[in-house]
Formats: structure tokens, C-alpha cells, sequence
């Protein structure tokens, strides 16, 4: 690791601890607020959000973890869920905060201890191809630009939408109410 940066598999990324830093450096006018949505014996899920100078809605990074996913999560599931929470509400705000990759190198040790490296690496690939269309979603549904979401979904090819059908209990970009929203009805599930 060298600056907050870890390789894994010829990709860098960073940690939490170096997007948050990045975050306060370059985004100093800007509130990264956290919110527990739900904590219970089995898993805990969290929100974080990042407010601009206006108090205008610009990012959201959401996190589940599972209680039982190794010994830490046991006892520590809450502040990891945080972490990573805020390491992916940093990532969309800026690209140059994520790196090279949305995913944290925290978030990447983790899923490489539970899943196969090589889905894992095709999925991040894919978010990575895709940018533009996973933040133009995540800030549509975060602001409740339905006209635009409607737009966004209409316009983009099934094929690219398919590949982030990923749980997001798996690492997958989207939460389950942005999947909702993309799915059922582009209008906030109204």
C-alpha cells in the first residue's frame, strides 16, 4: 500500500481513509452525513450522505453487512458498514475521489474473502465502463428527478442495465430502493 492506495489484481484503490481525506481536502465546503437505517442480530444497513454548500442532496453511498460474514463483522459490523457507506458516497461524488475503481480497497478485501476474484473483477470493470450511467441514476433517484431517471432508463441499452442486476448485499452499485425505482416504476415507486 503506498498513500492510501492498495493494488489488487494491476487496479488501485483506494481506501476509505484516503477518499474521506481527499473529501475533506478538495470538498471543504461540503457535509458527509451518516444515517443507521436498520441494525439488527442478523445484519446492519446504513446511508451516507454528502451535502453541498447549499444543502442540496449531491451523493449517496449506501452499505449492508451481514453480521455473520467472518469474526470481525460479529463484532464490528456497524463500523464497517459505515466505512463503507462513506467510502461509496465519496466515490460518487467525484471521480477523482474514487480512483481508479468505485469500490474501496476495504470493500474489494472483503468481497475477494466471500466470492470469486475473477466475478468480482468483471463486475467493477463493468461499473468502471459504465460510470456515467450509475451516477446519473444514483443522483437522479437521490434528488427524485423522475422525468430524468425515466430518460436515463429508456435511453441505455439493456444489455449495459443487465450487468448491474448484482445484490447489493454482493457489492452491486445499486441499492435496493434505486433498483426499485430503475424496475417497477422510474417515478419513486409512487
Amino acid at each position: 500500500m503506498s498513500d492510501g492506495v492498495v493494488k489488487i489484481h494491476g487496479k488501485e484503490y483506494k481506501t476509505v481513509a484516503k477518499r474521506v481525506a481527499d473529501f475533506r481536502d478538495k470538498f471543504s465546503n461540503h457535509t458527509l452525513v451518516t444515517e443507521l437505517i436498520s441494525a439488527d442480530d442478523e445484519r446492519v444497513v446504513m446511508v451516507s450522505k454528502v451535502y453541498d454548500s447549499d444543502n442540496r442532496l449531491v451523493s449517496t453511498g449506501w452499505a449492508e453487512e451481514r453480521r455473520d460474514a467472518s469474526r470481525l463483522h460479529g463484532t464490528s459490523s456497524l463500523e464497517i458498514c459505515e466505512t463503507s457507506a462513506c467510502g461509496r458516497a465519496v466515490a460518487f461524488l467525484h471521480r477523482d475521489l474514487m480512483g481508479t475503481e468505485i469500490a474501496s480497497a476495504d470493500e474489494v478485501a472483503n468481497a475477494i474473502s466471500q466470492q470469486s476474484d475473477g466475478e468480482l473483477i468483471e463486475y467493477i470493470h463493468a461499473i468502471d465502463e459504465h460510470f456515467d450511467f450509475v451516477a446519473s441514476v444514483k443522483s437522479a433517484v437521490a434528488n427524485e428527478e423522475w422525468d430524468t431517471l425515466r430518460c436515463i432508463i429508456e435511453e441505455t441499452p439493456n444489455n449495459v442495465k443487465e450487468k448491474f442486476s448484482r445484490a447489493y448485499t454482493k457489492v452491486g452499485v445499486f441499492n435496493p430502493h434505486e433498483t426499485k425505482c430503475m424496475k417497477i416504476n422510474p417515478k419513486g415507486g409512487k
